[in-house]
């Protein structure tokens, strides 16, 4: 009789946990993929799973970063190829002009005379060697930064980039050397320096089409200072002021990320 009893008790024991496995099997069934994930983060630890996602959302960052200064890049290329073609246009118009038969003055350029010196470029401006043209916007100082920015070599993109404002606080650059002086430090985990770099480009450059993306990375800047309250106001007024917009979405995207924290 005892060997009955025993045998029941392992039947029913059996029993119960092939329904409880059954139970779980129907409620995975059940559930969407976020609610799974939710239900694992629940059971490995919740510590350990924030910070991989830190650490891949930090990843996807620094991706959309360099795909975003290649885009400029890329941009400016183009605006360049305009330029030749404007310009070689115009050559052609002129060469065309003059073996049909048109005139031009030719204005010989003044000698100098003797122990004096040839006139010096304004203060502010660098001359390039090969056409001579006066670089007044620091394009070339500019392309460098943004070059070492592209290569990841962001401590020394932070130096050049901060060299171009002091230089050319002026330029057509200007913003955008602001803004991506903001990315480097992002990037580096400089957050503070991060967050003042693209304060500094509102406050100072307020028609800039820098502005969405900075205000964006301001959100994200607070969320990674754990200032959460700042950061949701930030990442609101995103999706307030740029509507149906790539920088709403991604607002959008961080604060659902807060909410699920709990933050």
């Amino acid at each position: 009789m005892p060997d009955i009893k025993i045998l029941a008790a392992v039947l029913t024991t059996s029993l119960v946990a092939n329904t409880a496995v059954a139970q779980d099997e129907e409620l995975l069934s059940r559930m969407s993929v976020k609610q799974r994930l939710e239900r694992i983060e629940r059971i490995i630890g919740s510590d350990v799973l924030i910070e991989q996602s830190r650490q891949l959302e930090a990843l996807k960052e620094e991706v959309a970063m360099l795909r975003e200064a290649l885009e400029e890049k890329e941009y400016e290329l183009d605006l360049i190829s305009q330029r030749q073609r404007s310009l070689y246009t115009d050559m052609d118009r002129r060469i065309n002009n003059l073996e049909g038969g048109a005139t031009r003055t030719v204005i010989a350029a003044p000698v100098p005379p003797p122990n004096t010196t040839a006139a010096q470029p304004p203060t502010g401006t660098t001359m390039t060697t090969e056409t001579g043209i006066q670089d007044q916007d620091g394009a070339q100082l500019y392309s460098a930064a943004f070059e070492l920015l592209k290569e990841g070599q962001y401590k020394k993109s932070i130096t050049a980039f901060e060299g171009f404002l002091k230089k050319y606080p002026d330029s057509k650059y200007a913003d955008n050397a602001q803004y991506w002086l903001g990315e480097a430090n992002y990037v580096s985990r400089e957050y503070k320096t991060a967050l003042d770099a693209f304060q500094t480009l509102i406050a100072k450059y307020p028609d800039s089409t820098k502005i969405p993306g900075a205000r964006l990375k301001i959100g994200y800047t607070y969320y990674e200072l754990k200032n959460w309250s700042a950061s949701k106001d930030a990442l609101q007024q995103v999706s307030k002021l740029y509507p149906d917009t790539s920088v709403a979405a991604k607002a959008t995207d961080r604060l659902n990320r807060i909410k699920r924290e709990g933050h």
